[in-house]
């Protein structure tokens, strides 16, 4: 980056090409969209949006003003280090997301300088293959979301990269596109596969094969036959309930963080949405205090799933989840720290503008609210006095809700699911989040790779304790939901099935696989592998048998 000196008075100019730069990037972040609408319809825009409000957000645009009054650089050096400190802060954050979003602003910062600088944004263009195929796998260290939705889609078989995660917005496109993508591969063996080279992936399992041999290709051949037929059966009974085959119905729904991709689940599947994780709008840029652009965004994802319900859990930020507008004190241990409702509760400013709106946009179709992290009777019960402190407010000023709309509270803490029988007499349901539940039971940090060994969803405990919660519900004549990672893994669905669960709700990719397991299966085979878990003495015991279980039933979900 140029590192030129200016004079004070120059500052306004400087600023003024800052302001042309961000409105040119922003126009071709906009026009990135509008190819991706090309391939998707109008449903992947959200991502691009969020793009748009980091790159205009006043604390960066102010950083930049303050850098070049005390420093006197020109404003390409200037924004380059506000991007950098930005970016960095972000960085350090435990949260997957979180990070991703750090490479996110390190991208739109490089577009900014090169708008600065007049330097044309590379879009990479895919040579003529040699070796006889039509598609390639693109191999690269990471692959910025604009730049990936500009590519040649019908040109694309996958993306293989040593950066990004499953939650970076590249792998998030590439899901929506159908497009396999490994993301986090170890560059040492990226760097030796040569242009050209014939290269087998399998999105779902994570394995790569280099120059494969005649029985690998077989073997893909295989597999890719077997999830088209799958998917095939899938859509011709979309339509019809999911259910076992001695007439035993669940309810299969999905989770997302953006109405877009509310939409999407809608067209492609023909489901509602299990968990709404709102924080995702706020961590894109929009602006926690603003109640219409809140209410817009849970309209249109309301109105998009009708007739099919929507259940919007409230903030579930702290902790990990970092928000640049609320400069959030540090914490020595951030899962147990201020986070989920415990905020929600501190702020009932920003807590009451986004009850209603949701509740506005009950209005519109069918919505439910649920509160992440319960972990005392007190905390429900103020939730829900502000949650009607609110309806009050609403009714005063004649806007209109629904009186009648279903409220639940999620099980994550183990003194939740102790304490159920006195929970559940405020509440319509329950959501098991089972990806907290099993860190928080078994003492586990689920990203910590020395001790990954020890997050055991499948662990008897965590089977025993789900039950309980379900038997709670039950006799209060309640249902329960699961929405943890758990939910979408096709291994645990007649486990879950036999606990008395009604509703999975899961990444939509793995809608499929689940409905052909319930499908499959009778449910008093699904209590008695239930019983047989009950039995076990570890998460290894009930695992084996829910693969027996799965081979029987549906060999070919069997990988291994």
């Amino acid at each position: 980056m140029p590192d030129r000196k200016i004079k004070r008075e120059d500052i306004p100019a400087e600023m003024e090409r800052l302001h042309r730069a961000v409105e040119l990037s922003k126009s071709q972040i906009r026009d990135a969209s509008e190819n991706l609408k090309e391939a998707l319809g109008p449903s992947q825009t959200d991502l691009f949006e969020g793009y748009i409000l980091l790159i205009g957000d006043p604390a960066l645009t102010d950083l930049v003003r303050r850098t070049m009054e005390r420093e006197l650089i020109g404003v390409e050096k200037a924004f380059s280090s506000a991007i950098d400190s930005f970016a960095n802060e972000m960085a350090q954050l435990k949260d997957e997301y979180m990070r991703e979003r750090a490479a996110d602003l390190r991208d739109l910062g490089e577009r900014v300088c090169r708008n600065l600088l007049g330097v044309e944004v590379d879009i990479p263009l895919l040579p003529t293959n040699s070796n006889g195929c039509d598609q390639w796998i693109v191999i690269t260290d990471d692959l910025p979301p604009s730049v990936a939705a500009r590519m040649d889609s019908k040109r694309v078989a996958a993306f293989l990269m040593s950066g990004g995660s499953r939650t970076s917005h590249t792998a998030i496109l590439a899901r929506a596109l159908g497009i396999p993508a490994i993301v986090a591969v170890e560059k040492r063996f990226l760097d030796v596969v040569e242009d050209g080279t014939l290269v087998a992936l399998d999105g779902g399992t994570g394995e790569v094969f280099v120059e494969p041999n005649s029985e690998v290709i077989s073997e893909f051949d295989r597999r890719r036959a077997a999830a088209a037929v799958l998917f095939d059966h899938y859509l011709a009974e979309s339509k019809h309930p999911v259910e076992t085959l001695d007439g035993y119905q669940a309810c299969l729904v999905a989770n997302v963080e953006l109405p877009s991709e509310a939409l999407t689940v809608a067209q492609k599947h023909n489901v509602g949405i299990g968990l709404f994780r709102t924080e995702f709008l706020f961590i894109n840029g929009m602006s926690l205090f603003n109640e219409e652009d809140q209410f817009n965004a849970y309209r249109s994802t309301v109105e998009a799933v009708k007739p099919y319900s929507v259940i919007f859990r409230t903030l579930d930020i702290g902790g990990d989840k970092f928000l640049s507008q609320l400069k959030m004190p540090h914490e020595l241990n951030p899962f147990m720290g201020m986070r989920a409702i415990r905020f929600s509760l501190s702020r009932p400013d920003i807590f009451k503008i986004q009850l209603r709106a949701i509740l506005r946009a009950s209005a519109y179709g069918k919505v439910r609210i649920m509160f992440p992290m319960i972990s005392t009777l007190e905390e429900l019960e103020s939730a829900i006095g502000i949650l009607e402190e609110v309806k009050d407010d609403l009714r005063r000023d004649g806007i209109p809700f629904n009186e009648r709309l279903d409220v639940g509270c999620m099980i994550e803490v183990p003194a939740a699911a102790l304490m159920a029988e006195q929970l559940m007499r405020h509440l319509t349901f329950f959501s098991l989040g089972t990806n907290d539940l099993v860190q928080y039971s078994l003492a586990v940090d689920r990203s910590n790779p020395r001790i990954s060994y020890l997050y055991q969803p499948a662990h008897p405990s965590i089977i025993r304790m789900m039950r309980d919660v379900v038997k709670v519900a039950i006799e209060h004549g309640k249902w329960v939901s699961i929405c943890g990672e758990m939910a979408g893994d096709c291994l645990y669905t007649p486990l879950i099935l036999g606990l008395g669960i009604q509703e999975l709700s899961m990444s939509p990719v793995a809608l499929p696989s689940v409905s052909m397991v319930i499908r499959r299966i009778r449910m008093h085979q699904a209590e008695d592998l239930v019983d047989y878990a009950l039995q076990c003495g570890s998460a290894r015991e009930v695992q084996d048998e829910c693969k027996r279980f799965l081979r029987a039933h549906c060999p070919e979900l069997v990988i291994g």
